[in-house]
């Protein structure tokens, strides 16, 4: 089986948690405005969900079932990703994702950042309802920290950091967003007493979405002669650069991409995913053995070979 074919069997894992996620998001833009169609068509576009299957996942290996508060902030989750979605592609100036026009593009950035923030509130709003001052508070708090490494990646252009301040900056911008689904679901759960259990669900989430950012920051990096777009193009010098600048100190000054090849940046670069992902893998051990947690670690595997 090829990659797509391998993460919907993971995705069937969950039962018909994703068609009550689709639901919800439709439900959303029922009322007729002039926007909700075209955040509607961005929302339902294909992607990979991979933030509410994790969430949906890692639930189901503790308890085995998902309750109406849980939906609602994988919900919020979900929008929150797309709002920071379109707010990058106001500030990357970009005119395509998922195979459609950007909503900057569609319409002018104005719109495109209301429309990124009427998302936030939409979720804000989400997890309100459960009720959980704790959820709430985790919530803000990632927020928050999602646009401090936006700020800090912005002060950061064209400027190659440490490896230190590269993992940090992951953990804000990808990472918490990870944890906010994770844990914020653990705290809605009946389990959500267990402290040892709460860690688990901090680190898993937190090394996982640090992980994951370092493949998608790899990816962009082997695609970069094929990909107008990309994040050196942007300013944005991520893992494989960084580790190439050891072994280059004049990269910057000439073809980065290939200079890059001629470094073992690549490899530096999949040993330090593959260890975030380990990390991801080794935080659940005390969770019994259950077919979500082998799903989570097959969707792991998938994702270091798909590369």
């Amino acid at each position: 089986m090829n990659f797509k074919q391998r993460y919907e069997k993971i995705k069937e894992t969950t039962g018909k948690d994703f068609e009550v996620l689709e639901s919800d998001i439709s439900n959303l833009f029922q009322e007729k405005s002039p926007l909700n169609k075209h955040l509607l068509k961005f929302l339902t576009s294909p992607s990979k969900r991979i933030r509410p299957l994790l969430g949906f996942l890692f639930l189901r290996s503790i308890s085995n079932k998902i309750n109406k508060e849980q939906y609602k902030i994988l919900l919020a989750v979900e929008l929150v990703h797309n709002a920071t979605l379109i707010h990058d592609d106001i500030m990357d100036n970009a005119s395509v994702r998922r195979k459609q026009k950007t909503l900057n593009t569609k319409f002018d950035n104005d719109l495109a950042v209301v429309a990124g923030d009427y998302l936030l509130s939409m979720s804000l709003e989400k997890v309100i309802e459960t009720n959980s001052s704790q959820v709430l508070k985790l919530f803000t708090s990632a927020i928050k920290q999602t646009c401090l490494g936006e700020i800090r990646q912005y002060f950061t252009k064209n400027k190659i950091t440490s490896i230190e301040e590269y993992i940090e900056k992951s953990r804000q911008k990808t990472a918490l967003l990870f944890e906010m689904g994770v844990l914020g679901g653990f705290l809605l759960s009946e389990k959500s007493q267990d402290k040892k259990l709460k860690q688990t669900a901090s680190d898993f989430a937190q090394n996982f979405g640090i992980a994951f950012q370092i493949r998608d920051d790899l990816m962009n990096v082997l695609n970069m002669e094929n990909n107008a777009e990309n994040d050196f193009q942007s300013g944005v010098f991520t893992a494989p650069l960084i580790f190439a600048q050891k072994e280059n100190k004049n990269i910057l000054k000439k073809n980065v991409f290939k200079e890059i090849q001629k470094t073992d940046a690549i490899e530096k670069t999949k040993t330090l995913m593959n260890n975030y992902f380990e990390k991801a893998i080794f935080s659940m051990e005390k969770i019994a053995p259950n077919k979500y947690k082998t799903a989570i670690k097959e969707l792991i595997e998938i994702l270091k070979e798909s590369i």
